[in-house]
């Protein structure tokens, strides 16, 4: 298949393109940055950004042949307090999906993937949360889950009999270059605090199990559908002390006033597990030595 996709240069894309070459695929890939020079060959390299103003009329020439288009653009901020980090992440959720579901209509390209997150959901305690839940409306985590709500408002707005297009809510990635490194820094130079109590859950997923799971949506199609790609969940504070542990350091002492996002998130994957036969391969804790080339 010709797969267009959008913004795989980094964290993901390490292990997605690989896995669509072998797959037998044509990949394009564009990106606005210098991280397109670090593709392996074989790859269309296209340079742009979304938000670029020549991007909506380049977009629709560029997707004249494709067969699938995965967008990936994110740009998650480092430090999620930071006055104005999520200004950028906003505008490609509500301006850039608008470009591409424009462009993917205009062109008549039979299939988009859309990656999304799961962090949209609302503090769901104990329960399982699956695909019927709605996203979090809460005025004080907007700034995360109203950009993603409409970011798939817009995708589930294409009608399915032009364009067939799969929704998958990513957990929390981990895996090297994810959020997760910082954690065990933190850990090691012991100025990571942990939230009191930490029996709230965190839904995560190894970065290359996610990139199967789009392969598998490339693959096989599965129009109108939306899919939680998360391993099995932990509480926080086994999750932390277990990643301490790996790195031969004490758990992290509990605060009130933790610097983590400790709204329970307890995901269920289910329907991927038995719609598209995708199972987590990789697990949550920490792998030395990943190539991205054999996973």
């Amino acid at each position: 298949m010709r797969v267009f996709a959008i913004g795989a240069t980094g964290v993901l894309g390490r292990y997605l393109i690989p896995l669509l070459l072998r797959g037998g695929h044509e990949v394009t890939v564009m990106s606005p940055g210098g991280r397109l020079d670090t593709l392996p060959d074989g790859v269309r390299r296209v340079r742009a950004g979304l938000l670029d103003p020549d991007t909506p009329e380049r977009l629709r020439a560029l997707l004249d042949d494709a067969d699938v288009v995965v967008n990936t653009a994110t740009a998650i901020p480092r430090d999620f307090a930071a006055r104005g980090a999520w200004q950028e992440n906003t505008r490609l959720r509500r301006e850039g999906t608008l470009v591409v579901a424009e462009a993917v209509l205009a062109a008549g390209t039979p299939a988009l993937v859309q990656m999304s997150v799961t962090m949209a959901y609302p503090d769901g305690g104990d329960r399982w949360l699956d695909e019927d839940e709605e996203l979090d409306t809460c005025p004080t985590r907007a700034v995360v889950a109203a950009p993603v709500a409409a970011m798939e408002a817009t995708v589930r707005a294409l009608p399915t009999d032009r364009v067939a297009w799969t929704i998958l809510r990513g957990a929390r990635f981990v895996g090297p270059g994810t959020g997760q490194d910082q954690l065990r820094r933190q850990l090691r130079e012991g100025t990571l605090r942990g939230p009191c109590g930490g029996r709230e859950f965190v839904s995560m997923v190894h970065v290359a199990d996610f990139a199967a799971a789009v392969v598998a949506v490339v693959e096989n199609p599965r129009p109108g559908a939306v899919f939680n790609i998360a391993d099995e969940p932990l509480r926080i504070a086994h999750y932390l002390s277990g990643l301490a542990a790996f790195d031969g350091c004490p758990p992290p002492p509990a605060t009130a006033e933790a610097p983590l996002d400790v709204v329970s998130h307890r995901v269920s994957s289910t329907a991927a597990r038995v719609e598209l036969g995708w199972w987590p391969a990789h697990g949550i804790w920490p792998l030395r030595d990943l190539d991205p080339e054999k996973t």
